[in-house]
């Protein structure tokens, strides 16, 4: 429960601008929520959560630490999936104007989850283009859209599972962020 609560302090003070400024501390988090209910009246849940902290070493440049929870709940008999994920990332910003930043983000994690209480564990790399939105006092609204991700995943007793997936345009996020001085 206590990381519960620390993740979602962090997303509360999370905030960046998507234009790097050099020697400051970067912290931003995506937060996912979805519930959907088919024809057949299956119903499923998911919620997600990715903090992330980063040093911007120059005007460009931003590297760190990122996370993310995932917990989906479906089908009936209800079915519980839950992984959590952690590792480096690093980011390339490029500002187009005071207001608007473009950036890529390459996040590579090593990731552990149980779906139905078999638990798997593995790696997964993804690269992204965003678009970042300056506000005011350093803070930044962020929008990504389309992945580049590789991944392999291990259920113990098996063979592990690759996935490679390409997607642009029906993938979108959103997140929040700022920047500290140091």
């Amino acid at each position: 429960m206590k990381k519960v609560f620390w993740v979602m302090g962090m997303v509360l003070c999370s905030v960046l601008s998507a234009e790097a400024q050099k020697n400051t501390l970067l912290v931003y988090g995506n937060l996912d929520a979805l519930s959907a209910k088919s024809a057949t009246g299956v119903k499923s849940s998911t919620f997600s959560i990715s903090p992330g902290v980063g040093y911007q070493l120059d005007d460009h440049w931003t590297a760190g630490v990122n996370l993310a929870s995932h917990n989906t709940k479906s089908g009936s008999p209800e079915v519980k999936t839950t992984s959590f994920g952690a590792g480096p990332f690093i980011r390339y910003a490029y500002a187009l104007s005071d207001i608007f930043a473009v950036y890529g983000q390459f996040n590579a994690n090593v990731l552990a989850g149980k779906t139905a209480g078999v638990k798997s564990n593995g790696f997964q790399g993804n690269l992204f283009p965003a678009i970042g939105v300056n506000l005011k006092n350093g803070f930044a609204l962020n929008f990504n859209f389309g992945s580049l991700a590789f991944g392999s995943n291990k259920v113990k007793g098996a063979d592990a599972a690759t996935n490679f997936g390409l997607s642009f345009g029906s993938g979108a996020g959103f997140g929040i962020s700022k920047n500290f001085g140091l």
